[in-house]
């Protein structure tokens, strides 16, 4: 097995006297898509904050490409390569699409943000060509602001990508979308890191979602790791349906994967990519 990218060793959270992260594990290989899943409150966003050094961990370790970075400022971090794409849309709504992407481009390479200078025509062609692979670049032009949720959310991806990480943490990339826009956010998330051999660690609700693009799974309940394994071995281990249907919603139901949280349907949904077929390419 080959050194973890990101790695969590022993890490925990205590605010007052709630732990929401109790000696959390986590080990995410290069190259992969990483799902951290869990029922409310489990500790995900807590998992993210720390990762992401919006907040400093209790105890326990945080590595990147086998560097400690628990504790350093967001920036810092962001500099190294590990980036967040957040549940919330996190744009510039008064920018069109172009400059958008611009601006994150421009960022990641420390340079002043002018919009009309030499360096803006130098990176003309890599912005056109992020806004075309997540399927935007009909978009360029149009203000950010006004474009529908699923199409800010693809503008909120090539801005990621933009700035070139090593390691992209989505949270709940698909919140708040539509059966159809959940299909093309996920085929777009599934083509553009593996294209660009960039580790994603994924937390989202929609369990089809997870189980037809994940690598590997990392199932969280009260701060602590439950379960680990492929999304073939976690969907049958007794301990993740017993969290499941201890959750006594009323939205509990079969979707194929054990006892899961329904996903509100609204439409057709269109099949994803097989992920396994990229992943093959990439094994030796």
């Amino acid at each position: 097995m080959s050194t973890p990218l990101l790695e969590v060793r022993n890490l925990s959270k205590t605010f007052k006297a709630f732990r929401a992260v109790d000696g959390m594990e986590l080990s995410v290989e290069a190259g992969t898509i990483h799902s951290v899943i869990g029922p409310n409150g489990a500790g995900k966003s807590t998992l993210f904050k720390l990762i992401t050094g919006v907040h400093v961990p209790t105890s326990g370790e945080i590595l990147l490409g086998g560097q400690a970075i628990g504790g350093e400022h967001p920036h810092q971090i962001a500099r190294k390569g590990l980036v967040q794409v957040f549940q919330l849309t996190s744009i510039f709504t008064r920018l069109s699409v172009f400059d958008s992407v611009m601006v994150a481009a421009m960022a990641t390479r420390r340079r002043s943000l002018d919009l009309s200078g030499r360096f803006r025509k130098a990176l003309a062609g890599e912005v056109e060509l992020l806004l075309e692979d997540v399927g935007i670049s009909h978009l360029a032009k149009r203000i950010s602001g006004e474009l529908s949720h699923g199409d800010q959310r693809a503008l909120e991806l090539a801005m990621a990508l933009a700035t070139k990480p090593r390691v992209l943490l989505l949270d709940e990339p698909t919140a708040g979308m539509s059966p159809a826009e959940t299909s093309t956010i996920a085929a777009l998330i599934v083509s553009s890191v593996r294209s660009r051999d960039i580790t994603v660690v994924l937390s989202e609700h929609d369990m089809d979602v997870i189980f037809e693009i994940s690598d590997r799974v990392t199932v969280m309940h009260q701060g602590r790791v439950i379960a680990e394994g492929t999304p073939q071995e976690v969907r049958t281990i007794p301990e993740v349906m017993a969290v499941y249907l201890g959750d006594q919603v009323s939205g509990v139901v079969s979707v194929g994967y054990g006892p899961l949280p329904r996903r509100r349907e609204s439409g057709p949904r269109t099949p994803l990519p097989d992920s396994s077929k990229h992943r093959e390419k990439g094994q030796s």
